[in-house]
């Protein structure tokens, strides 16, 4: 995390800048916001990235996942509460948890590690499924002609 001091209007603000796999986050007194690529279909389906940060600083009001986990694209990872605020950060893409770094009361700090994500792995093709012998088959009925 690094610190820029940015003035406007004769105004000097601090801002705090995180940079994670996905883009930067940008903190602000009483705001923060990310900025990344934009999402394409090509991207959308893709590996999720290792890390999710804590966008600000806050207290950790629930983690409903643990290690092991099989996540999917949206599924909420950590629930952060600021500012009077409940934000929900989310699994950017399918995935496994690796680590859980915070626990429900914690208070953490902008640019925290909260989870790493690892990729979803790939589901095994099913096997060739071998063709039945004509003995196996069940017997079909013939239609009488009337």
């Amino acid at each position: 995390m690094s610190f820029e001091t940015w003035e406007t209007d004769g105004r000097r603000v601090r801002l705090a800048v995180v940079r994670t796999a996905r883009g930067v986050w940008v903190g602000w007194p009483g705001g923060a916001k990310f900025f990344g690529p934009e999402r394409n279909e090509a991207t959308a389906h893709g590996a999720a990235p290792p890390e999710i940060r804590a966008p600000m600083t806050g207290r950790v009001v629930k983690v409903p996942v643990e290690p092991g986990c099989r996540v999917k694209v949206d599924d909420v990872l950590v629930i952060l509460q600021a500012m009077k605020m409940e934000y929900r950060l989310t699994a950017p893409g399918d995935g496994v948890v690796e680590t859980v770094t915070c626990a429900e009361g914690d208070m953490v700090e902008l640019g925290a590690t909260l989870v790493t994500l690892a990729p979803a792995e790939e589901p095994a093709a099913p096997a060739p499924v071998a063709p039945k012998s004509p003995a196996g088959r069940p017997r079909q009925k013939r239609r009488s002609r009337r």
